[in-house]
């Protein structure tokens, strides 16, 4: 499954690009830190899935989603944000997010989210 990531600190980002890298069938084929480098991003890369973060210094990872399903991308979106309060789950829910997660409960349920999501592999 092809991964585009988009969170705003670069320690994360390298931490969470480790965590799939370690995953059969898992490529990260981008990264950003920005809504706008984020778009760019998605579109040139065309990813299977999307790690967000909703917090990003231009914006907010709902302009994201908003983009995504403008744009009738076929991708699975996993949120993470530190503040997954009721009414953003929802938006991001009805935005077409498959998950919306607390940051602060750790990066790897993000991993274990995507693999749910992701298609068996090939034998």
């Amino acid at each position: 499954m092809n991964v585009f990531i988009v969170e705003d600190a670069p320690k994360t980002r390298k931490e969470l690009a480790n965590l799939l890298a370690d995953e059969e069938g898992f490529a990260v084929v981008g990264e950003a830190g920005s809504v706008r480098d984020a778009l760019v991003g998605i579109k040139a890369t065309l990813p299977q899935a999307v790690v967000l973060d909703i917090s990003l210094p231009d914006g907010s990872g709902v302009d994201v989603l908003k983009f995504i399903r403008q744009h009738n991308l076929k991708l699975s979106v996993v949120v993470l944000t530190s503040n997954p309060y009721d009414a953003l789950r929802t938006k991001c829910q009805l935005l077409g997010a498959a998950a919306v997660l607390d940051k602060l409960e750790g990066l790897d349920q993000a991993r274990r989210a995507l693999l749910a999501l992701s298609p068996p592999l090939e034998s």
